[in-house]
């Protein structure tokens, strides 16, 4: 049996669901973040919205990508859990270390903007 296989019709659809919930919850959430920060400039809120999401959209599909292509052969089952378990990990951490980082970086950037004026 080829467990590569049967572990990318995994794998994709988890990431798949992954990917478009995080991003909408990203999305929705973060232009009330985006509000409070940028409180004199609302009408940048929405393209920055916009351009956070499409960046995340394109890093996780790519980093998706490029995972299907560096993966070993697959033996057994237990190897296939690990493997999963493995890369959904990495990108769910790599997802909370990319908000956290922009979170601080918009907060930052607007702090020291507020702090010049």
């Amino acid at each position: 049996m080829n467990y590569n296989i049967l572990t990318y019709c995994i794998y994709l659809p988890v990431i798949a669901v992954i990917m478009i919930k995080v991003g909408w919850m990203f999305y929705t959430h973060g232009e009330v973040f985006l509000y409070h920060l940028f409180q004199q400039h609302t009408t940048i809120v929405k393209p920055i919205n916009n351009i956070l999401l499409i960046g995340y959209y394109l890093v996780n599909l790519g980093y998706a990508i490029i995972t299907l292509a560096y993966w070993e052969t697959i033996e057994s089952i237990p190897q296939m859990l690990n493997t999963l378990s493995e890369h959904l990990g990495v990108i769910i951490l790599g997802l909370a270390l990319l908000h956290y980082n922009n979170v601080l970086w918009l907060n930052y950037l607007v702090k020291s903007k507020t702090l010049k004026q």
